[in-house]
């Protein structure tokens, strides 16, 4: 039997429930194509589960006649895998046929590392590219600028029983109003999973409509699907647990982990537990590590079924506890940001690694523990603050002795820049005299040149009056010719 999700799923965008306003810049998206290329070639649809936006795509492609290329990015979240289908958006079909549209699906699950890829292939499409995503801030924020984002709202209870109606009346049944009215308020606006609903109420008895309820498609909590998980012996009810849940498979098998001693009572059924969570955490170690992202199946069904017929659980209300490593990371938070501080200045002010600085942190630990002067000239040198030195002394007491040492020692510094300054201005005064003086020098010489000059013509005098005793000095001198004579 066909999915009455598809058999009723609207063929033109006028029929799509109580979206006009994110449908208006749809179509005028859409037309731009046709007038050329738009500023933004990709376009995405935001908004909660069951709101219309895949519904809208396949619309729209049956409007305008485009041949639409999906990929669900939850399947295929590395890039060379989502390359493929994307390549289709840069090339045009040369015999003729419908023009592409490319709709990928949960872009908000798109791994960061292919990112900047997939933009770049934006970049070079030549036909329309549609991306959906439930959280449109979770879309990678290389994509998230390439697109133009059209906001879908939540739907109400009233448009949803309006649509449930209009199937009901369709498929000539009778369904009884109350129930659909029950159907309306758990599926909290999304029509998906109320029609999917309303299905299987009618194909497996309405007197079991209340136990059909209970495991809607539809986004829980994470208490509700703890309490689904602990409360059945089923493995197959309790893997449905954590559909469209709003929470990660590493947050929900912490949440699991926490509250197993909670549960059961016999050792043996907790130590049977613990191994199924063992293994969930194997396989999803396994998929952050290789890409394999089709091992999460394999962690689900530990972290879910594994662990639900693991023994005999307690009887009566159960309280879940959160996970005491999500609360310690919460309380830890400002001191994990002091810490990572202080390694970057000491990373910046002592040219050293991050490993490096952090083995430095714990030997400043202790000097400023045990010896508050040496910490003082530190913390001086590195310029920490005040949270910053209470984090390495442990104790306030000791951190106010060494603000007080610093507070000495950046007097002593101000006082010895303001004894050089004025070194430096004594110096500065003396360089000018000398420069004074070295002006002055020249004059001297000026005096001296002119006193040599009139002592050699006075000494040409004498000269010229004694010239016989000249010639005879000449005389006596030996010339070349001379030895050439010789």
């Amino acid at each position: 039997m066909l999915p009455w999700v598809e058999k009723y799923r609207p063929r033109r965008l006028v029929e799509i429930v109580n979206q006009e306003k994110a449908l208006e810049k749809v179509k005028a998206w859409i037309e731009s194509w046709f007038h050329g290329t738009p500023k933004k070639k990709a376009l995405l649809l935001a908004g909660p589960p069951g709101s219309g936006k895949t519904t809208t795509v396949y619309a729209l492609a049956n409007e305008y006649k485009f041949e639409v290329i999906e990929l669900n990015a939850s399947d295929d979240r590395t890039f060379g895998k989502i390359e493929r289908y994307l390549n289709a958006a840069y090339t045009m079909d040369v015999f003729g046929r419908r023009r592409k549209l490319i709709f990928l699906d949960e872009a908000d699950n798109i791994e960061p590392s292919g990112a900047r890829e997939i933009a770049k292939l934006i970049d070079k499409a030549r036909n329309p590219i549609i991306m959906s995503a439930n959280r449109y801030w979770e879309v990678p924020l290389e994509i998230r600028n390439k697109a133009e984002i059209v906001e879908y709202k939540r739907l109400s209870q009233r448009d949803i029983l309006k649509a449930l109606f209009r199937i009901v009346k369709a498929e000539g049944i009778f369904v009884p109003k109350e129930v659909l009215q029950e159907i309306a308020k758990r599926a909290r606006g999304d029509l998906r999973a109320a029609i999917n609903d309303l299905q299987n109420i009618v194909s497996g008895g309405v007197e079991d409509a209340e136990l059909v309820l209970a495991y809607r498609d539809v986004e829980k909590s994470i208490f509700e699907a703890l309490g689904m998980i602990f409360a059945t012996d089923n493995a197959k009810r309790a893997k449905m647990a954590l559909m469209n849940l709003d929470n990660t498979p590493d947050e929900v098998l912490l949440w699991i982990e926490e509250n197993i001693p909670y549960v059961y009572y016999k050792p043996e059924d907790i130590a049977r537990a613990y191994e199924a969570i063992s293994r969930a955490d194997i396989y999803l170690g396994r998929a952050t590590r290789t890409g394999n992202y089709g091992l999460w199946k394999y962690a689900v069904d530990m972290m879910t079924a594994g662990v639900a017929v693991s023994g005999v659980k307690k009887k009566g209300f159960l309280r879940f506890y959160p996970p005491k490593t999500l609360k310690m990371l919460r309380d830890t938070k400002e001191e994990r940001s002091i810490r990572d501080s202080i390694v970057k200045k000491i990373m910046k002010e002592m040219h050293m690694s991050k490993l490096e600085a952090i083995e430095t942190m714990q030997i400043f630990k202790a000097m400023f523990i045990n010896n508050p002067d040496v910490a003082a000239h530190i913390a001086v040198f590195l310029d920490l603050g005040d949270k910053e030195i209470e984090f390495l002394t442990e104790d306030k007491e000791k951190a106010a002795k060494i603000k007080g040492k610093m507070l000495a020692i950046h007097r002593k510094l101000k006082e010895t820049k303001t004894e050089l300054e004025v070194r430096i201005e004594t110096i500065e005064a003396e360089a000018i005299d000398e420069e004074e003086i070295s002006k002055e020098e020249p004059e001297e010489e000026e005096v001296e040149e002119a006193e040599e000059v009139e002592e050699e013509i006075r000494e040409e005098k004498e000269a010229e009056e004694k010239p016989e005793e000249k010639k005879e000095k000449k005389g006596k001198q030996a010339t070349l010719f001379d030895f050439l004579k010789k």
